[in-house]
């Protein structure tokens, strides 16, 4: 049986990390800046309707989409064909999600914003 090379999966899932890890990024930015927080909601009022009620939270969902699909489509690229060995790929997604959790977590945005 030929064993098929497992880049396309490691794209997918480093590109779910990153798409995640920009919007904890930009979540914590909203916390640290009003006019940040502000042109973030613009960015979501451009295709959500209704964005308003949900406050930057849609322009923070515009960029987690535009962070994993862009990623995903270079990473696919580059590394559909490729077997890779996971360890390095893991590790990198492990700590990713965990940067990612942490930067929407109200007590650690605290901490690091001086609040």
């Amino acid at each position: 049986m030929d064993k098929k090379p497992n880049g396309a999966a490691v794209a997918a899932y480093i590109s779910a990390m990153l798409g995640l890890l920009v919007m904890g990024t930009v979540h914590t930015m909203t916390g640290a800046s009003a006019s940040f927080s502000t042109w973030v909601l613009s960015i979501g009022k451009l295709w959500i309707p209704n964005a308003q009620g949900i406050g930057p939270y849609s322009g923070k969902e515009t960029f987690l989409l535009v962070a994993w699909i862009l990623s995903w489509a270079v990473l696919h690229m580059l590394l559909r064909k490729r077997d890779v060995k996971l360890a390095v790929p893991v590790v990198v997604f492990v700590v990713g999600m965990a940067l990612a959790t942490l930067f929407v977590y109200t007590p650690f945005i605290d901490f690091i914003l001086g609040k």
